[in-house]
């Protein structure tokens, strides 16, 4: 299937929402959910093993915000890093809600956390 569409879809976040939402898009999509695993360890990292090849596919990586907004950005900065060394051709993050977007609405001349997020992203793939 990921021949023929030249593209696979990864749920970044170890939640049943997020998961649950990439099923029902892949499913619109008629494409098969990207297999990888996201689990923390007991210290709290968290780990992401991707379980099958990505070379020069366009990935999207669908990524809910829970209530640990931090775990999530982790969790979808370090998918995107470990599937941009796994080199896939393009890497794109879907994500609902973007966390930190109301920080820089709040306050006129106060740090603006969505552009470090921004680029945080950018860099990771």
């Amino acid at each position: 299937n990921a021949a023929r569409t030249g593209y696979r879809v990864f749920s970044a976040n170890s939640t049943a929402a997020c998961t649950e939402l990439a099923k029902r898009i892949t499913e619109r999509l008629g494409a098969e959910l990207g297999k990888s695993v996201v689990y923390q360890e007991t210290n709290g990292e968290t780990r992401v093993e991707i379980k099958e090849s990505v070379r020069g596919q366009d990935i999207f990586i669908i990524q809910t915000i829970p209530r640990d907004v931090n775990t999530a950005v982790m969790e979808l900065l370090i998918m995107a890093y470990a599937l941009k060394t796994a080199c896939a051709r393009n890497i794109i993050g879907v994500i609902p809600y973007f966390p930190y977007s109301k920080q820089s609405k709040m306050r006129k001349r106060g740090s603006i956390v969505c552009k470090l997020l921004a680029s945080m992203l950018a860099k990771a793939g």
